[in-house]
This record gives C-alpha cells, sequence and structure tokens, in this order.
C-alpha cells in the first residue's frame, strides 16, 4: 500500500505554540499500516529529522518533525 505523508517541519527557536513550517508531502510504500509508520520514520531519520509525533489518518500520515541535534 501507498500513503501521503504530511511532514510539518518544527524550527528550531520556535516559540511554544508557534506555528511550523507549512508541510510538505511524500509518498511512502509498505504492505501494513504499522511498516507504513515504520517507513515514513526511516525516511526522515535518513534526511536528519527527528520524529516528535506521527499520526495515521484516513488520509494519510501526519508527521511533526524537527532537525535533529
Amino acid at each position: 500500500m501507498q500513503r501521503t505523508v504530511k511532514v510539518f517541519v518544527i524550527p528550531p527557536g520556535r516559540s511554544p505554540g508557534g506555528p511550523p513550517e507549512p508541510a510538505r508531502q511524500m509518498v511512502v510504500e509498505a504492505k501494513s499500516v504499522d511498516a507504513l509508520r515504520d517507513a515514513a520514520r526511516a525516511k526522515l531519520e535518513g534526511e536528519g529529522y527527528r520524529v516528535r509525533s506521527l499520526s495515521c489518518g484516513p488520509k494519510g500520515l501526519v508527521v511533526y518533525v524537527e532537525a535533529a541535534q
């Protein structure tokens, strides 16, 4: 199965409650929903992000990330 992932980046130095950067989209593919979560996490961590939140919704996955330190 393929799902679209909306990725919101939380910029460093963002004030508490401040908005993340606008979402970008990417596509992940896996055999199950759990594997989709793992694939999305692995892809984003490979790009140098730290995953803060990952949720499955009816239209795909939503992920909030920040730059890894």
